[in-house]
């Protein structure tokens, strides 16, 4: 009876299969890295969302209760214009809106500042910024607080509807537009505009439905 003989692989059968194992490794890291790349795209799609929704939430809440209410600018005499706007307001890069709104809720005064507050918006260096005034009458020292609503964004511009049309600029004293519309340009969504109808204001219909 003839010995028995085991046989192993051959160089060419390890080296064929150690070319198929690396090929599936290679095919299952690429899939890993674009799952994972798409998951980190997703995740930065969402955080922009949600920071443009915030930032649309409270520019809500300040134009649409905005206040015919004169204010005092770093001490000065009160201002003939309830709003002010223009390429040189609050050192905007672009250009920069002040005024007054009401609603902000101080539950029996427990808060050191009042329920009518001076805001105001502007670019800088590519940065939307609100600005808020604890009291709408400033002293030359009060400095406001400045919060970030979006981190990327450019041409920011304000038209006001007056009497019949809408114009790029306003200078009407004592008086407030009756809507006021935004425009910036988003790196991701491009150019949006936003319509605000003024409170106490009314508009033609198609433009009312606009601002709704």
């Amino acid at each position: 009876m003839s010995p028995r003989v085991e046989r192993g692989f051959t160089l060419l059968e390890v080296l064929l299969a150690l070319v198929v194992f690396a090929s599936i490794s290679l095919t299952a890291y690429q899939v890993l890295q674009t799952v994972q790349r798409s998951d980190e795209q997703s995740q930065q799609v969402g955080e922009t969302l949600q920071q443009l929704q915030r930032a649309l939430v409270i520019m809500d809440s300040d134009f649409r209760q905005m206040a015919a209410r004169r204010q005092r600018v770093e001490g000065q005499a009160p201002t003939e214009q309830l709003l002010i706007a223009g390429s040189d307001v609050l050192q905007s890069d672009a250009m920069g809106v002040r005024f007054t709104r009401t609603g902000w809720i101080n539950p029996q005064m427990r808060f050191p500042r009042g329920e009518v507050v001076a805001v105001g918006y502007r670019q800088r260096e590519g940065k939307l910024e609100r600005l808020r005034w604890r009291y709408p009458d400033q002293a030359a020292s009060d400095e406001p607080a400045v919060a970030t609503l979006l981190s990327d964004i450019d041409d920011l511009s304000f038209r006001f509807y007056v009497k019949q049309g809408w114009q790029d600029g306003f200078d009407t004293k004592h008086a407030l537009p009756k809507a006021v519309q935004v425009r910036f340009t988003h790196p991701r969504y491009g150019q949006l505009v936003r319509t605000y109808l003024v409170a106490g204001q009314t508009l033609p219909a198609p433009l009312q439905r606009e601002a709704q």
